[in-house]
């Protein structure tokens, strides 16, 4: 299982590459639907403010507990805090390796000990010049956003769960990214007061 319970939110990683991609990709990034991370400031964000703020999380309710009074936290208000989706399909919680055609296992292969600076580079550098290309960017940037930012670990190569989308990028929009994210952050917080990694 991986340290889901104590994240490191990469939002500094996330700005920069935004910062260094070529204007076709950034095209093809809004396309997909994660065209405002864009906006996401450089910075990262500190391990004793994450423990904050699961600290302060009610999960019975959903909300932040502060001294100004509650921050209900929901799918609409990720979606509008990060520019994802939040309709359509919900994404399956794992993917039946055995029952994956051939193509299909070469692809999560391909992406077997990726690191955060390996797919940093292969985002910046990968040509996306035809049909075949543009579709290994999108699986590849998919993976880079949920690594760094959506949904963070401390794992330093991309886990199962960063995986999971590769094989749907046809159609990013079509998933309800929002609840994902939502469904993460609370199983992160879960783990961690349950002392689990």
């Amino acid at each position: 299982m991986q340290k889901t319970h104590d994240c490191r939110c990469l939002t500094k990683a996330i700005a920069k590459v935004f910062k260094d991609m070529s204007k076709e990709k950034k095209d093809i990034v809004e396309e997909i639907g994660f065209g405002a991370l864009a906006h996401v400031p450089k910075m990262n964000v500190s391990h004793s403010l994450l423990r904050e703020l699961i600290d302060c999380y009610d999960d019975y309710h959903g909300c932040l507990k502060t001294l100004h009074g509650k921050i209900y936290i929901t799918p609409s208000k990720i979606t509008v805090a990060l520019g994802i989706n939040h309709v359509g399909n919900r994404f399956p919680k794992k993917v039946e390796y055995g029952s994956l055609n051939e193509a299909d296992k070469a692809i999560i292969h391909s992406l077997k000990c990726v690191t955060l600076a390996s797919l940093t580079k292969s985002v910046l550098d990968m040509s996306v010049e035809g049909e075949k290309n543009r579709k290994k960017f999108w699986r590849t940037f998919v993976v880079f956003v949920q690594r760094c930012f959506l949904l963070p670990t401390m794992v330093n190569m991309a886990s199962p769960i960063h995986k999971l989308h590769v094989l749907r990028v046809d159609n990013v929009r079509q998933w309800d990214w929002a609840n994902h994210v939502l469904n993460f952050l609370r199983k992160g917080i879960e783990n961690k007061r349950k002392g689990k990694k």
